[in-house]
């Protein structure tokens, strides 16, 4: 029986770290546009001296503080976008994964989830998957993921710092949990 357990236990590591990596190899895709920024560089961010007793700064602060990483996925290339759909999808459908909202304009579908954290105010992982882009109105194929213990309240300001695509659909979410 512990035997059996224990298997049980190492399949389902396995499988969590596969669903992260599916992403990942599209970082070195010559037609993918990839942004990873590590829970390293959220310290270093929190660590600089601001000076400040603005309370909007400091939430700021906390916010970055919080965050384990950030990663971006973009293509243009259709056939990779396909290839980024199906990864997506098998992803939702192993991953804890609850959908927050659903946006269908200019020609993209954008879709957003979230895993459950310490309140309703906060997500363990931010995910959004972003299709339909065009030259015109940004990259065709988007994937963002975002973990870490991420005040939804705060998170479009970061969008918006880093210039994320679809930063302008996480306001919609921030102002859904405000």
């Amino acid at each position: 029986m512990k035997k059996l357990a224990l298997l049980i236990a190492v399949v389902m590591i396995t499988s969590i770290s596969n669903a992260q990596s599916n992403f990942d190899k599209y970082e070195n895709m010559k037609e993918v546009s990839s942004m990873v920024m590590t829970s390293k560089m959220f310290k270093l961010l929190s660590k600089i001296d601001f000076e400040s007793s603005d309370q909007e700064t400091q939430q700021y602060i906390n916010l970055v503080e919080n965050i384990k990483n950030i990663k971006v996925f973009a293509t243009e290339n259709q056939s990779i976008g396909k290839k980024m759909k199906a990864d997506v999808n098998a992803y939702l459908k192993t991953a804890t994964l609850d959908e927050l909202m659903r946006v269908n304009s200019d020609g993209k579908n954008i879709k957003f989830y979230s895993k459950p954290g310490k309140d309703e105010n906060y997500v363990s992982e931010l995910f959004m998957f972003l299709e339909g882009g065009t030259e015109k109105n940004g990259p065709g194929t988007v994937i963002l993921t975002i973990t870490g213990n991420i005040d939804l309240r705060q998170v479009s300001k970061l969008a918006d710092d880093l210039n994320i695509p679809g930063g302008k659909e996480l306001k919609n979410v921030e102002k859904k949990n405000k």
